[in-house]
């Protein structure tokens, strides 16, 4: 699992595009910290009439300069970086999120790959012994030694297994296509977990709806997320005000005739006048956006919540049902089920009773590698739903 997640964090090609979504966030700090240029503008003659003379500026001719700034008035500068390092931090909140939701991905895979390549070598291990008993009793049906119906009763119980067979390729085959998407690797994956990986997930540990509750109001990005997209929100509504208010622009102006007297300086002093444009429908579209955002806030408060209960029960079920049949029954049940093989060779068994045996048997050990695979789906979903690692 650790060598898979090493491939997932240097691979994967969201998490590579998530990132540079974050620079690019930051790098709108830097512009919004910058002030917009001073304008410098000249002024040429074009003609003279009175000297008959094109471009005439020289000594006796005319020109002038101009270089005016633009000074932003009304905290627009502040709430404007304001706004940017919000963002900021919002696509930092962001990415969390999506790592969270890609390793939940990861993991739920990787497991359920495991469990279900255990589920398919069982069955390709009872299909070998099925098959030499098929054999053996196509071989006795055409001597005429058994009937045609126990050879029949076999073979179905043949054909169910290849069924199953199929039915978990098709399943590997899914598993290991997300694998490979989600680690940006194009070998095929095979999981291989420890023993102490596998361990954790069967810890006997006390859980309470209430504390997992507590956790994920801590550190559920999601809801950081809502809650940070209403910070932005009030801060735009303060922006949209900010930008009601008229901007300043200061000059400075050199004339060299055209002016009351020869090389004239002067001082420009710039203002609108906002009679009619008070940016009074962008503050009211803000105002709407920031109730939007708080109503989406309690929604994700109340959608944390529910996730959280729910995983829980989840786990509740799973645990139960997984310590309901321990490790040592599966050992248990592989050596009857080559006892009941071994007895049916040497005729101490009827067909039926094999069959009966055989069923049994394969169906107890499928569940048993369903319910590992239900544990850790289940204590997968309670690190989720906390964005906390309990298990």
């Amino acid at each position: 699992m650790k060598e898979c997640e090493t491939l997932f964090l240097k691979n994967n090609l969201d998490l590579i595009a998530a990132r540079f979504n974050v620079d690019a966030a930051r790098a709108a700090i830097i512009q919004a910290r910058t002030w917009d240029n001073p304008n410098l503008s000249i002024g040429f003659n074009a003609y003279n009439p009175e000297r008959k003379k094109y471009f005439d500026i020289g000594a006796e001719g005319s020109k002038n300069v101009r270089l005016d700034q633009l000074i932003y008035l009304g905290g627009k500068k502040r709430n404007e970086i304001g706004m940017a390092n919000a963002n900021a931090e919002l696509a930092e909140l962001e990415f969390a999120d999506l790592l969270r939701n890609l390793k939940l991905a990861l993991r739920q895979s990787y497991y359920s790959l495991y469990y279900q390549n255990l589920s398919y070598q069982s069955i390709l291990t009872q299909l070998s012994d099925l098959d030499s008993l098929v054999v053996s009793h196509q071989t006795q049906v055409l001597k005429g030694n058994i009937a045609m119906k126990d050879l029949v009763r076999l073979q179905s119980l043949e054909l169910n297994l290849k069924n199953q067979k199929t039915q978990l390729y098709e399943n590997i085959v899914d598993f290991q296509g997300k694998l490979a998407l989600i680690t940006g690797v194009t070998s095929t994956i095979v999981p291989g977990p420890d023993d102490n990986e596998l361990s954790v997930y069967q810890l006997k540990i006390r859980l309470s709806a209430d504390s997992l509750t507590s956790l994920a109001i801590v550190n559920r990005s999601d809801l950081k997320i809502s809650q940070k997209q209403a910070d932005v929100s009030n801060l735009n509504i303060k922006l949209q005000k900010s930008l009601a208010i008229p901007d300043l622009t200061v000059g400075t102006e050199w004339d060299q005739l055209g002016g009351a007297f020869k090389n004239q300086v002067g001082i420009n002093l710039g203002i609108p006048l906002p009679f009619w444009n008070r940016n009074q429908g962008n503050i009211k579209i803000a105002k709407a956006q920031f109730e939007e955002a708080t109503a989406q806030k309690q929604l994700m408060n109340n959608k944390v919540i529910s996730e959280v209960s729910a995983a829980f029960r989840k786990w509740q079920e799973a645990n139960e049902n997984f310590r309901f049949f321990g490790k040592s029954s599966l050992q248990n049940l592989e050596d009857v089920q080559n006892g009941i093989f071994k007895n049916f060779r040497n005729g101490n068994l009827s067909l039926i009773e094999f069959t009966d045996f055989m069923e049994s048997c394969h169906s107890t050990q499928m569940q048993y590698y369903q319910f590992g695979q239900n544990l850790v789906n289940a204590c997968e979903q309670v690190n989720y739903a906390t964005n906390s690692k309990i298990f």
